[in-house]
């Protein structure tokens, strides 16, 4: 399920979180950062990512627990301004930047045990590794890959290999999301860029 930053989402996450401080006996954490993106897997899980490096999960939308990831892996990794969440193919995973502004992502089967997510790719017979500004992540069960969106029209694929990452760029200072439509994508980009992806 395609999972994209979105108004109504994040305003109907903040509303469910206060009303559950009303109720009794539920494990609710209010989160201290400010929400960033929201998605939804295939089995009803809901996420959620803030910019003080939190992640949320809730199975009702009611009761949310909150994982202090910069807390958690302070010393092992940096901390985290997040900025995007995607769950599909039995993972999440979750994009950001540290504190010197570089890209990071972060995979996750269950959402306890975090590890980073290789982000080197092979383009035109040379190495390199992305960092570019995230602005969304998204799945697609037909290629069994999470796809983010970023600064510099990029569209970086992470399939399960983590050695197959495929990049491109389009023509835009920003791509802002994938939707899947059918077997193709749409691709929205900034300055109304608009393009169908063939697979």
């Amino acid at each position: 399920m395609l999972c994209r930053p979105a108004f109504w989402l994040i305003l109907l996450l903040a509303c469910n979180l206060f009303a559950a401080h009303g109720q009794e006996n539920l494990p609710v954490t209010t989160p201290k950062g400010e929400l960033k993106a929201v998605c939804e897997s295939a089995d009803g899980i809901q996420w959620a990512v803030t910019d003080a490096g939190e992640i949320l999960r809730s199975a009702d939308g009611v009761a949310w627990t909150v994982l202090d990831f910069n807390g958690q892996y302070a010393g092992y990794y940096p901390k985290m301004d997040f900025r995007a969440v995607a769950a599909g193919g039995g993972g999440v995973m979750v994009a950001g930047l540290d504190p010197d502004g570089h890209l990071a992502v972060f995979t996750s089967s269950r959402g306890t045990v975090w590890s980073a997510r290789s982000l080197e790719y092979s383009q035109d017979g040379e190495r390199g590794v992305l960092d570019v500004t995230p602005v969304s992540l998204s799945y697609d069960p037909l290629r069994d890959s999470f796809f983010l969106c970023g600064s510099g029209g990029t569209l970086f694929e992470m399939p399960g290999c983590s050695h197959c990452n495929r990049l491109t760029r389009y023509p835009a200072d920003t791509l802002y999301v994938r939707i899947q439509a059918g077997f193709n994508a749409q691709l929205l980009g900034s300055g109304g860029f608009v393009i169908v992806e063939k697979p």
